[in-house]
């Protein structure tokens, strides 16, 4: 079980209370330049993007954010096979260049928006500022809706009394 996840079987992150979602709302409005560049053309590609969203999603384990990035991520040119190795934590088909920043978001994820400054130092200094803070954005967005489709599953769980919203091996 997840430390923020007070049911016994659940083990997701969520939104414990509304002060977690404010906070992380707030972090988002803060980046809002980077936020938007994320859908610019200014901004990485797609295919980054989606890459982003994928292994956060499989740190975080939200099915419905899974789903939703699975055909963004095709649309975006990623192949089935490299989806399911992102979702799976699995970078070997991944592009070189890119797998430091994934690194980095499955890190951001792990240590729940709170990586080492020496992580953020090696991002900046690989990618450099503006970039950097693109990459966290996507991490910080995707880690919001994470929370709030795992926080949905764990209230259909609850009153379902654990016939929906569980994963095959929280049951």
């Amino acid at each position: 079980m997840s430390k923020d996840s007070p049911a016994p079987g659940f083990r997701r992150r969520i939104y414990a209370g509304p002060m977690q979602f404010w906070r992380d709302l707030y972090r988002a409005l803060a980046q809002l330049r980077p936020v938007l560049s994320l859908s610019l053309k200014s901004g990485i590609s797609a295919a980054f993007r989606e890459r982003i969203m994928m292994v956060v999603s499989g740190v975080n384990r939200c099915r419905h954010c899974a789903y939703g990035h699975e055909f963004l991520a095709a649309l975006a040119g990623v192949s089935k096979a490299e989806i399911a190795r992102l979702l799976a934590l699995d970078l070997t088909a991944s592009p070189a260049e890119e797998i430091p920043a994934l690194l980095f978001a499955m890190h951001w994820a792990e240590s729940d928006g709170q990586p080492t400054s020496a992580a953020q130092a090696d991002l900046q200094a690989r990618y450099g500022v503006a970039v950097a803070r693109q990459i966290e954005a996507a991490t910080l967005m995707i880690h919001i809706g994470n929370r709030i489709g795992n926080t949905f599953d764990y209230w259909l769980s609850r009153l379902s009394g654990g016939r929906f919203g569980l994963l095959a091996d929280e049951h």
